[in-house]
């Protein structure tokens, strides 16, 4: 496998493979996994693109105080890392029996 890279210096010739030129700075040039890695450590280059965003496992959690989230009692679903920091402030309740009871409360039942 290879990266995509951009030098952030210039990178002396031969150094990525045996007939490759000097690579002047700021271009864009793809190199083996392990002569990438060794040149992002080195400050020497840095990934085209960043790699992609992993995604978040979504929480239910009971709101205990009223925030942009919503208002007392109201049962959200929040991107893990929010949900255990509002949890973790007191702000959210993330306990089985919270969350079944206000899932249970009139203001959190769909509307037909």
């Amino acid at each position: 496998m290879s990266k995509s890279l951009i030098a952030l210096a210039v990178i002396a010739a031969a150094t990525v493979a045996a007939d490759q030129a000097e690579i002047p700075f700021g271009a864009s040039f793809d190199a083996p996994d392990d002569v990438a890695d060794k040149l992002i450590a080195d400050g020497q280059a840095k990934l085209a693109e960043p790699p992609p965003a992993k995604a978040t496992k979504a929480m239910r959690v009971r709101l205990l105080v009223g925030n942009e989230h919503g208002k007392p009692n109201d049962l959200v679903e929040l991107p893990s890392d929010v949900a255990k920091a509002l949890v973790k402030a007191g702000d959210a309740d993330d306990d089985k029996a919270a969350v079944a009871y206000a899932a249970a409360l009139p203001q959190n039942q769909k509307k037909t």
